[in-house]
């Protein structure tokens, strides 16, 4: 419940704006009844000063109508035209102004009656004079004449009467809105700076007591303040770290992820600089693979894991300046350093170097442990993607590539060179008498000598080849762009390759072996990946069958070579 003091601070201030508020509109009102009785007021003005003018230009062309008859001057005749032209406009301009006043209106009317019937009686004067003379037109000139010009001033003064009444009204009206305002500031203004005076009194009173009040959260706030600017720049470091977790899920390859870990880094550290350290598959060396900002200590390109405490201990190794241990790697003793080691599912994957002049970065190394640990999973995440595309396309025994792979690499390179006009050749590649060495030497023995082939043909295999195992001891080779010549003369060198290799098995080598290779070239022997193959695969039969150990191609049946 709201104690008194509170009410009249609240309904006060209220009740004086209310009062004020009345007072202003009331001025308002005043003021726009003021303003509309001045327009009147001007109107009537304008009004009376057209009747006015009217009149003397009727005048003017009686005085230059006068003129003309008494000296017969053309001047005053041209005069009195001029006079008489101007009177239409003046009347259109006063019935304009008295349209919003019926009796005016006819008043307006009934003036431009007799002014006109005055003009038509001097018109007829000159008419007179100027057909016979000045002792004519005298004689025209009757009490008619006179008479209209009275009834014109009385219908003047009348009009002009009319416009006066008006303006004592609108007098009256002013003086209403006069004592309005009057009796709204005296009796308004008096009794809100009352109650404004009694808020005030009160609004003192709980002033004071809420000093006191403010002097004690005065420093609660300060360190709110101090707290919510540190919440909202965490806030803005942990949106940075979502989108970053966000995006390095979407990475392909390791070097996106790195190139997004410097970009990240930047934003969250500025002011510093760092790089990444990659261990390689062999676990002796690591190396730095990405950088960020430029170093306040520089770090060895090229390092071992026992030179950084990080990949020893497998925790976050800080230095906050001189005089603290230092891992090996880091050049000089200036600034402050941090490692941060990139470890996912137990496994050393590398570690985040990151240093600055300034040692304040190392209040926030809680940033760099939560990305390192994010870039650690991602890292993870790739090479696990990595190796199980290898054994997805790879044949695990030869290291070659295997038969799907072989179809949709073939399907592709014959796409691109029928699509660029270039040649293409096909090897099918079998070991001759396999099954007998395989029941002589046992499986053991024939994996070696599949494993030592493998290594064989992908040590001549050119890097576009494509080098893959077909099924058993049957092989395939695909070389784009290769002509059947120059095709031809790679299979010889394989099929002699292959008659000299020599394949260590159990501490000794295993008998040599021949094979027998079929050749077919696109477009010549076929131009669907069906087509070729099976091509390649007659060549291979009359390979075998003209005695092993020989290069037939099939667009020529003729053995290239042969043993």
């Amino acid at each position: 419940m709201l104690s008194k003091n509170r009410l009249v601070n609240q309904i006060g201030p209220l009740l004086a704006a209310m009062i004020f508020v009345l007072i202003g509109w009331g001025i308002l009102r005043g003021a726009d009844r003021f303003a509309t009785d001045a327009r009147w007021v001007s109107h009537t003005h304008e009004v009376m000063a057209r009747i006015d003018e009217i009149e003397a230009r009727l005048r003017e062309a009686e005085s230059a109508e006068r003129g003309y008859l008494l000296t017969g001057q053309v001047g005053y005749l041209a005069d009195y035209q001029t006079g008489k032209a101007q009177i239409p406009q003046l009347f259109a301009a006063l019935g304009a102004l008295v349209r919003d006043n019926g009796p005016q209106e006819q008043r307006v009317t009934q003036l431009r009656t007799l002014i006109d019937q005055r003009l038509r009686q001097t018109d007829a004067v000159v008419q007179i004079y100027q057909q016979q003379g000045l002792t004519a037109a005298q004689a025209t000139i009757d009490t008619q004449a006179r008479l209209t010009s009275d009834a014109i001033r009385r219908q003047a003064r009348t009009m002009g009467d009319a416009e006066r009444a008006l303006l004592v009204e609108r007098a009256a009206s002013s003086d209403e809105s006069a004592t309005l305002l009057r009796i709204l500031a005296i009796a308004g203004i008096p009794i809100g700076i009352l109650v404004i005076a009694m808020v005030y009194a009160l609004m003192v009173r709980e002033i004071r007591g809420r000093r006191r009040a403010e002097r004690r959260i005065q420093q609660s706030n300060a360190r709110l303040e101090a707290t919510v600017a540190e919440l909202e720049h965490t806030s803005g470091d942990l949106r940075v770290l979502s989108h970053f977790a966000s995006m390095l899920q979407s990475c392909v390859r390791v070097e996106e992820a790195l190139a997004l870990t410097c970009e990240v880094m930047t934003q969250l550290m500025p002011g510093t600089g760092g790089c990444i350290y990659r261990i390689r598959a062999s676990q002796d060396y690591a190396e730095a693979m990405g950088g960020w900002g430029t170093p306040s200590a520089a770090s060895a390109a090229m390092l071992t894991p026992d030179d950084c405490w990080a990949l020893r201990r497998g925790q976050p190794q800080l230095v906050q300046g001189p005089g603290t241990l230092r891992c090996h790697h880091i050049e000089g003793d200036a600034g402050a350093t941090a490692c941060i080691p990139l470890m996912a599912q137990g496994q050393q994957l590398g570690f985040l170097y990151v240093s600055a002049d300034d040692a304040a970065f190392l209040a926030r190394v809680q940033l760099i442990e939560t990305a390192a640990e994010q870039l650690a999973m991602a890292l993870s995440n790739l090479e696990l993607q990595e190796r199980l595309r290898i054994q997805s396309i790879r044949e695990p025994l030869t290291g070659l590539f295997n038969r799907r792979y072989l179809e949709e690499s073939l399907a592709r390179e014959l796409a691109r060179c029928a699509r660029r006009g270039l040649p293409l050749a096909l090897m099918m590649l079998d070991l001759d008498h396999f099954k007998r060495f395989n029941d002589t030497h046992g499986h053991p023995g024939g994996d070696a000598l599949l494993a030592g082939f493998g290594q064989l043909l992908q040590q001549l295999s050119r890097q576009e080849d494509i080098a893959c195992r077909y099924g058993g001891e049957e092989f395939t080779l695909i070389l784009p762009e290769s002509t059947p010549q120059a095709a031809a003369e790679r299979a010889e060198q394989i099929r002699a390759a292959v008659e000299a290799m020599r394949v260590p098995h159990l501490g000794k080598d295993l008998p040599p072996v021949t094979v027998s290779i079929g050749l077919a070239c696109f477009p010549h022997d076929g131009q669907e990946p069906e087509a070729l193959l099976r091509s390649a695969d007659q060549a291979l039969y009359r390979a075998k069958a003209q005695g092993r150990n020989r290069v037939e191609s099939s667009h020529d049946p003729r053995a290239v070579r042969s043993a």
